[in-house]
């Protein structure tokens, strides 16, 4: 059976989802961290993150409150943050590593650590991280361990969960529940967007930041049309008529109902997290990690909903963040405490209610603060995933693909046939998986 068609279906609960474990936050924390003599002399950690603790936004803040949880129980080790952007972090990460400058610890973005495998720049945490971790330790992430696992090799740990296709609307101007088929989508913002004026759906199609607001919900909408992404092969498996389904619905959504409209090649994730603050679109799809970002500029005034699809809600895209040991690490004793530390229960907690931003544990998700008016968005998130789970491990390169899909949808925009674009995907994509 192809792994990646399997998971739970609909119906599954959050309860069922979030069992395997029984340990609180506490527990968790005292059960996955084990006491260790201090080092011998006090050392730095070096930590490259996408978050600049200076910038002051919640999510940084939240990152530093967790940097501080681990200092202040290893005051012999010392962590210095280093920002990164997030788009260049994975390729920033190889040529400082390649040239034996690198850092010690980095926070990674979704796509990236396949890369970081194979070109050898990611150190095995197996002896440094968990090493005394019972099976309910590891059964208490919420994404499968098997996806940082490479050759019986722990590469990263996920530094949080994240769902990536939310369907984001104004309910200001919205009234009513989301229709979860395409075509019921249709019929609904039609007369809502002649009334207020602005685009009824968003998207974008810019190759900058590899492409993610496009394929985040282009790849659950290749699953809810029976197509995949990438097989177990390493061929894509979206060169077929099921494959085509989702670029034809956004070519009708542009050219035949204007329900979007066709500049959309131009515009990255900031665009759109923009409009939407804006309030220049009546919906759009992005991730779980930027709805506090909203929120704190719309308030109530934004709804959350499943992506809709073909016949019904698209299966949940979760995936995660990683953090990771490299290969140039010098101190990978303190290192892997640093790690430990960071996707620890008590850490994780602190940025859930923090940044309101998906943990990594199960336990956490347990805790009764989920179920509180403060977490409902994290609360829907894992509702979604719970009951529409959809194991995914991304390939090497994912990069490369991500980005020429949507300069294929680009040329589709401008009259290339939908078959003919894919079809060049999957040569180009042949070519750089091989090469």
């Amino acid at each position: 059976m192809d792994r990646k068609k399997t998971g739970a279906g609909p119906g599954l609960s959050r309860r069922s989802f979030l069992t395997g474990t029984a340990l609180g936050i506490t527990s968790l924390a005292a059960a996955g961290t084990f006491p260790r003599p201090a080092l011998a002399k006090k050392v730095t950690v070096t930590y490259w993150s996408p978050l600049d603790p200076k910038s002051g936004n919640a999510r940084a803040k939240a990152e530093g409150q967790m940097i501080a949880l681990f200092t202040k129980s290893h005051p012999d080790i010392a962590v210095e943050v280093q920002p990164v952007p997030w788009q260049v972090m994975g390729q920033q990460v190889i040529q400082a590593v390649m040239s034996g400058s690198g850092p010690d610890v980095a926070q990674l973005s979704t796509t990236n650590l396949p890369d970081q495998v194979g070109a050898g720049t990611a150190a095995p945490l197996n002896d440094y991280v968990g090493k005394n971790w019972s099976q309910q330790d590891k059964d208490d992430f919420i994404l499968p361990w098997d996806n940082t696992l490479y050759d019986g090799q722990k590469m990263a740990h996920y530094w949080n969960s994240l769902l990536n296709n939310e369907f984001w609307y104004l309910k200001s101007e919205i009234d009513g529940d989301i229709p979860q088929t395409w075509d019921g989508l249709r019929e609904f913002l039609t007369p809502l967007q002649k009334k207020h004026g602005k685009p009824g759906f968003l998207t974008g199609l810019s190759q900058q930041g590899n492409a993610i607001e496009f394929t985040d919900w282009l790849i659950p909408a290749f699953w809810a049309c029976g197509a995949e992404y990438v097989l177990d092969s390493g061929e894509v498996g979206f060169l077929n008529e099921n494959g085509m389904k989702p670029f034809q619905w956004l070519l009708d959504m542009v050219r035949v109902h204007k329900l979007t409209p066709d500049n959309i090649s131009a515009l990255t994730r900031d665009n759109l997290l923009d409009a939407m603050k804006g309030e220049r679109a009546l919906s759009t799809i992005l991730t779980s990690n930027i709805v506090g970002s909203a929120r704190g500029v719309l308030g109530d005034k934004l709804g959350l909903a499943r992506q809709p699809g073909p016949t019904g809600s698209c299966p949940a895209f979760a995936a995660g963040k990683f953090i990771m040991m490299t290969r140039s690490c010098q101190e990978k004793e303190a290192a892997g405490l640093f790690i430990e530390s960071m996707i620890s229960a008590e850490s994780q907690f602190i940025n859930a209610k923090m940044a309101k931003e998906l943990p990594s544990r199960k336990s956490v998700v347990n805790d009764p603060w989920f179920d509180t008016p403060e977490a409902a968005d994290l609360r829907f998130a894992v509702d979604y995933m719970a009951e529409m789970k959809h194991v995914f491990k991304f390939p090497q390169k994912t990069d490369f693909l991500q980005t020429r899909l949507a300069l294929a949808a680009q040329q589709m925009m401008t009259g290339t046939p939908i078959k003919e674009a894919l079809e060049r995907v999957a040569s180009d994509w042949d070519q750089a998986r091989q090469g």
